[in-house]
């Protein structure tokens, strides 16, 4: 019986000792976060084996994007009363985002805008192309985003980084052009 006690109390505090640890990293991280801008700026260029064209047909064939990018499970539309449109992607986890055309000069410029109150994060996607020396496109896409929560802040630019989400978009974007599927 005592050892039972004992065992319950190195237990207890390992159990207790986690917990301190796990508070202690939550702590470090939102007073960094907090010290961190709340807006940044990435960038990234690459060249894709396919003409201007092709590459905008696939920026801009929001319904397919679910095809050649598993981060987007699903795509609904929506239409507004102002004749807007409202492109809503949902990811693995079933949250959806909606995004709106900002700007469009087919085919060099496409600016997408996520739109939503209360959201912990926002920004646009700047899509640039331009033909590349040597055939293809050069595409340069900008993120211009915000993070409101300072842990995310943190955890956003130490662990994960800022342009995780854009060298992911563009390596599938890469494949889905060089396949030659619309």
């Amino acid at each position: 019986m005592v050892q039972n006690a004992r065992k319950m109390k190195i237990a207890l505090f390992i159990v207790l000792g986690l917990a301190g640890v796990a508070a202690l990293a939550a702590l470090i991280l939102y007073v960094a976060g907090s010290q961190m801008p709340r807006e940044h700026r990435t960038q990234l260029t690459s060249t894709l084996p396919a003409d201007r064209n092709a590459v905008w047909i696939a920026l801009t064939d929001f319904g397919a994007m679910p095809n050649w990018w598993p981060a987007v499970k699903a795509v609904r539309t929506e239409k507004l009363p102002d004749g807007s449109e409202l492109t809503w992607n949902q990811d693995a986890h079933g949250q959806e985002v909606a995004f709106r055309t900002g700007e469009v000069r087919p085919p060099q410029k496409l600016v997408r805008v996520i739109v939503g109150d209360g959201l912990p994060f926002g920004g646009t996607w700047t899509f640039e192309l331009a033909d590349a020396q040597g055939g293809g496109t050069r595409l340069t896409l900008t993120e211009d985003g915000w993070i409101e929560p300072p842990i995310f802040r943190a955890v956003a630019r130490w662990f994960i980084g800022l342009d995780a989400t854009q060298k992911d978009f563009i390596a599938h974007l890469e494949k889905h052009v060089a396949r030659g599927t619309p």
